[in-house]
């Protein structure tokens, strides 16, 4: 089993690369919808990490505000991508669908680290159900991109 305080610290850098994925993206995208779509999914990030950081910080551990090298080489990979071959609104869309994929099993290995019992948890689950709703949205909005 993953130490908690581990695990919630490999979800803020996975918030954080969230996060500079969906700053990358809003270059990417010319929807206006699917940019706004993205500045809350961003504002949100930043809201989350946040949150993770404020109880790292209370319970007593240090915290990095980067994000991880692999989050980083993954955005310069798509980025080399975007410039060789036309970046277009769906291709990016399901890029972002993955990703938000990966960062839901960050929160359950959180989730799974906290027992279920901490009630400092209970914003880990609020933050987890929230990020279904964005996946599902997203998912549902792919019509937007064509």
């Amino acid at each position: 089993m993953t130490d908690r305080i581990d695990a919630l610290k490999t979800l803020m850098t996975r918030l954080i690369d969230s996060r500079e994925g969906y700053r990358e993206s809003l270059d990417h995208v010319e929807s206006p919808h699917i940019r706004e779509i993205f500045e809350g999914f961003l504002a949100r990030r930043d809201r989350n990490a946040s949150e993770i950081r404020a109880y790292l910080t209370r319970e007593g551990h240090s915290v990095d505000a980067d994000g991880s090298l692999l989050g980083a080489a993954h955005r310069t990979f798509v980025g080399l991508k975007d410039a060789v071959t036309a970046a277009d609104d769906a291709a990016t869309l399901a890029e972002v669908v993955r990703g938000e994929n990966v960062l839901l099993d960050a929160y359950d290995e959180a989730l799974t680290a906290s027992g279920g019992t901490d009630p400092e948890y209970m914003f880990l689950k609020e933050q987890h159900a929230s990020l279904e709703q964005a996946i599902a949205q997203l998912e549902t909005r792919r019509d937007l991109a064509a």
